[in-house]
């Protein structure tokens, strides 16, 4: 593909398939959470409740201690019966696969026409297919030129973050972390500045503000929202039905809800069969990106790719 030809189609598609939007904003959220009023309620394991993990007036550093406790059980996460649920499109098959910080990987599919989305980060890039394109493109960008490409335009949160989406939440010790605020029924929320890039999507200053919100009572995150440095929402992303995996002891969630407001896009990530810290049958085959027969790799670090906005329906 000749740089014009590069430049031309994927201006053209972009303007016109919001397909495209939707896929980058399932792999790259990497804000997880869920409001759950009823405190305790929404976490059951059968028919008993979670347990108590935090004091009833904790500090910043007893939350992301709890938080991280969490996180820090799982060393890999696979879920090969999950559902993608998108309004107005059929139920998809899907398969999860993580590995913090950067390996993730999200395939979706249905029984008739076989594979409809790949989505994956390894350590040293992230991809994204959709079959039904157009024009047919493997797109793809290195973590370390991330913040320089045509990518960041359209994917404010950096691939780091995606183990997140799956409740794998971690502070940054980097970023700036205020709180915890009491809210009602019995929920903390943390502020967080996040310093990204200069020039990145928060603005000139390259900060996103993050709203955590977790449950008083487990420590769980049920919400997490992204804003610009100006207020401006990016995202959010909530879950629910948590339940403590037997082999690593972390509480995860089996129900994920994903919007993104600039677009309109939302989508929900039902989880099943969760398994934690089993090695890979084929690491080197999930870990690496496909070649799609048909599919020209695009480099989304090229100067020569130019993104326009995807226009409101």
């Amino acid at each position: 593909m000749t740089a014009v030809a590069s430049r031309h189609q994927l201006r053209s598609s972009l303007a016109t398939s919001r397909a495209l939007a939707f896929a980058l904003v399932v792999a790259a959220l990497a804000s997880t959470g869920a409001a759950c009023p009823q405190a305790i309620r929404g976490y059951q394991v059968g028919t008993m409740p979670l347990p108590r993990t935090l004091p009833a007036q904790p500090t910043l550093d007893q939350i992301i201690a709890t938080v991280h406790d969490n996180t820090q059980r799982v060393r890999s996460y696979m879920a090969p019966q999950a559902v993608l649920i998108v309004p107005g499109v059929p139920r998809l098959s899907a398969q999860v696969a993580c590995e913090p910080p950067r390996r993730f990987r999200l395939r979706a599919q249905t029984a008739v026409t076989g594979s409809e989305l790949d989505i994956g980060s390894n350590d040293d890039l992230f991809w994204l297919w959709i079959r039904r394109h157009q024009p047919p493109m493997m797109l793809h960008c290195r973590h370390d030129q991330y913040d320089q490409s045509a990518a960041r335009r359209l994917l404010p949160i950096r691939a780091d973050w995606m183990p997140e989406l799956l409740g794998l939440v971690n502070f940054r010790p980097e970023d700036r972390h205020e709180g915890p605020i009491p809210l009602p029924d019995g929920r903390f929320e943390i502020r967080s500045r996040i310093t990204q890039a200069t020039g990145a999507a928060a603005g000139a200053d390259g900060e996103l503000l993050k709203s955590t919100i977790l449950d008083g009572t487990t420590g769980l995150v049920i919400e997490q929202h992204l804003f610009t440095a100006t207020g401006e929402r990016l995202a959010s992303c909530r879950t629910t039905k948590h339940r403590v995996d037997p082999q690593s002891g972390a509480a995860l969630p089996r129900f994920v809800e994903v919007s993104w407001p600039a677009s309109g896009i939302e989508f929900q990530l039902e989880l099943a069969a969760i398994s934690t810290n089993m090695p890979s049958t084929d690491p080197g085959q999930l870990w690496q990106m496909p070649a799609y027969e048909g599919y020209t790799p695009v480099d989304l670090a090229d100067p020569s790719v130019v993104i326009s906005p995807v226009p409101p329906r």
